[in-house]
C-alpha cells in the first residue's frame, strides 16, 4: 500500500476521523496530527478500525 501522509494540527481529537476530499479524489483518515488518503471507502475504514483498535480511540465517519 502507497499513500501520502499530512500533518497538520488535530492533536485534541480523541477519535478516528474518515470524511471524502472534498474535490471526490479520495477518503482521508485523520489519527490525531497524522491523515492518510484512501482510494476508496472501504480501505480507508479497515486502515481506520486498525489505527482505532491500536490507539484504543473510536472511528467517526463525517458526513459530506
Amino acid at each position: 500500500m502507497t499513500g501520502a501522509i499530512l500533518r497538520f494540527p488535530l492533536r485534541r481529537t480523541a477519535a478516528i476521523l474518515v470524511c471524502r476530499e472534498h474535490d471526490d479524489a479520495g477518503w482521508l483518515v485523520c489519527a490525531r496530527d497524522h491523515g492518510w488518503l484512501h482510494g476508496d471507502r472501504r480501505s480507508a475504514l479497515a486502515d481506520a478500525h486498525w489505527l482505532a483498535w491500536n490507539l484504543g480511540l473510536p472511528v467517526w465517519e463525517l458526513a459530506a
